[in-house]
């Protein structure tokens, strides 16, 4: 209002009048303080692919509309950003039902997180390329459950609206509002959930081989280190408490395979198994640990595979054991294809699979192997398969393989550029994985890479014949701040795909941006599976040319497109709505 009487002249011209002026002051604080300063909030729908920098300003379309087509039981995802000129606090937000003309949609549950910034790199480098991370980047890249009240002027704020739509009988269009509070104005978001008649299968249903390898210490280390004086005991209860939440943020990605340690320092961690030296000379091997991870793994969800690390590990030559003797843990040397190695093995072998058979657990479990040379493997499958012929091995490999040395494992998973399917028969797994090699597509945390990468690492695998994907790490966090993803020396992001808000108790778990893209991919790959099975069921010329259509579009995502994962994601996802809203799911 004051701007206004500016505007018009009036001020100059009273300034010197005392009772005008306080006849103003006293229409004003009438009128409403609030006034002067008007609290104006702006906002759109933005792509769920853009990942914001802090301080970085909307520059797209400004929309207040979004009409997702969903199926039931599939989980959504739209980003919303806000601004304004001024800070402002006190914000709120609300979420309407989902309602037609006649019906509400019950069990739809809907869910509202808040950006969280992440220190990540200026680029994406290969391997080793960051000795030293000198430079850092915010970025957008966690989900925080906390409600954030206060929109900065200097920085959108950036919400993240998720809904997992029920299953149903009743589809169609339903509309709600979800709207901001606290402005000068309500701000309203408008929303038109089409629901189809195709059924995602539940997240334990699903087809997609995820394994991203746990590192269950990591999270106990950094509480230990920072409360010295109230410690918790490894695999205690409270240190399996303080994994739950991850873990089944894990479970409910899809996650397909338990992560175990069967000697000491396989993947750099602490075996779940002791290897014990008797002061007779016999061996024993107690499995108290890996029991009690892999019945509460079992119990969150996490149920088709053991995989155990590793009849060759990062500690190639020794095997650690602890010595009754003299009561001190003994590095025996033990290089691979060397007599020691076979017998050492071979003990612990025919141990193994007694208790993982009175278990129920052996036809579940992998001795897996990280990118072990060609010429190493052949010594692995002797001790291994002479042991036993059913053991199953599985290795990831960052070299071409030949058909004839796939043979002998169960599950094989492929660096992105000579991964292969080829010669993997039905029973098998076949997978591919991204390392540190790769600079796009890639789960990095730099402006460069998009989180639409994370939903094109499915796409592929459907393109290539893959039952899923594979990386090494979910969680191994080597810094002690949570939101640093600048670990070891590889690009951000390389050494975890979620996040702890602290390192004391109470640990709250933020799953990143790329995990959640990864999961969308899923879905994908699932949507994908289902709807090429009704196309092949029936010779109607309609449905002969939708199939090639889609086929057109997922051999699209061969192994150097990666760079185009947002163009390509959006362009299949479309496909898929757009099959799914012409042909009947049956």
């Amino acid at each position: 209002m004051i701007e206004n009487l500016f505007i018009l002249g009036i001020v100059p011209k009273i300034a010197g009048n005392r009772k005008v002026i306080m006849g103003i002051v006293i229409l004003l604080i009438n009128y409403g303080i609030s006034s002067l300063a008007a609290q104006a909030i702006n906002g759109s729908f933005e792509s769920k692919f853009k990942r914001y920098q802090k301080n970085e300003m909307f520059s797209g379309t400004t929309t207040h509309n979004w009409a997702p087509v969903a199926w039931q039981g599939e989980r959504i995802h739209t980003q919303i950003v806000l601004w304004s000129d001024t800070d402002i606090k006190g914000l709120s937000y609300t979420i309407s039902d989902f309602s037609n003309s006649t019906e509400t949609l019950t069990d739809i549950s809907t869910k509202l997180r808040f950006g969280q910034y992440i220190k990540g790199d200026i680029e994406a480098r290969s391997c080793a390329e960051y000795p030293s991370h000198i430079n850092s980047v915010e970025i957008m890249d966690a989900l925080s459950n906390q409600v954030a009240t206060t929109l900065k002027a200097i920085d959108p704020l950036k919400i993240w609206l998720t809904i997992d739509v029920p299953y149903t009988d009743i589809t169609g269009t339903y509309t709600a509002t979800f709207t901001v509070n606290g402005g000068d104005a309500p701000l309203v978001f408008n929303i038109a959930l089409t629901l189809l008649d195709y059924r995602l299968p539940k997240v334990t249903d699903w087809e997609f081989h995820l394994d991203l390898w746990q590192f269950p210490m990591t999270i106990l280390e950094h509480y230990n280190k920072a409360n010295p004086d109230k410690t918790i005991k490894t695999w205690s209860d409270a240190h399996f408490e303080l994994l739950k939440p991850a873990y089944n943020i894990l479970a409910d990605t899809g996650q397909k395979v338990i992560t175990t340690y069967i000697k000491n320092g396989a993947l750099g961690a602490e075996s779940m198994v002791k290897w014990t030296r008797k002061t007779d000379g016999t061996w024993a091997y107690d499995f108290t640990v890996f029991d009690k991870y892999v019945t509460t793994l079992m119990s969150w969800g996490i149920t088709k595979q053991i995989s155990c690390f590793s009849p060759v590990g990062w500690n190639e030559t020794t095997i650690p054991f602890w010595d009754e003797a003299t009561r001190t843990t003994i590095d025996l040397n033990a290089p691979l294809g060397s007599e020691t190695y076979e017998t050492r093995w071979g003990d612990f072998l025919t141990a193994f699979k007694m208790h993982l058979d009175s278990k129920g657990w052996f036809h579940k479990t992998v001795l897996y192997l990280d990118e072990v040379s060609e010429e190493k493997l052949s010594h692995v499958v002797a001790v291994v398969h002479g042991n036993h012929a059913d053991w199953k091995l599985g290795i990831a490999y960052s070299h071409r393989l030949p058909d004839s040395v796939k043979a002998n494992f169960y599950d094989v998973s492929g660096i992105l550029e000579d991964a292969s399917s080829m010669g993997i028969t039905n029973n098998k797994i076949a997978t591919f994985y991204t390392s540190c090699t790769q600079k796009k597509p890639n789960n990095y945390v730099t402006p460069e890479n998009n989180l639409a990468e994370m939903t094109w690492m499915s796409w592929h695998a459907q393109n290539e014949g893959y039952n899923g994907y594979l990386r090494w790490a979910y969680d191994f966090w080597r810094l002690t701040d949570p939101f640093d993803a600048r670990d070891g020396n590889n690009t951000a992001g390389d050494f975890s795909m979620i996040y702890r808000s602290s390192n004391n108790t109470p640990i709250d778990f933020l799953p990143s941006l790329r995990l959640i893209m990864l999961r969308e991919g899923i879905q994908d790959y699932e949507k994908l599976k289902r709807i090429k099975t009704i196309l092949k069921k029936t010779s109607e010329p309609r449905h002969i040319e939708t199939l090639k259509e889609l086929d057109s579009i997922v051999g699209k995502f061969v192994k150097t497109s990666g760079a185009d994962a947002e163009k390509l994601v959006r362009e299949g996802q479309k496909t898929l709505e757009s099959i799914a809203q012409k042909i009947a799911p049956y």
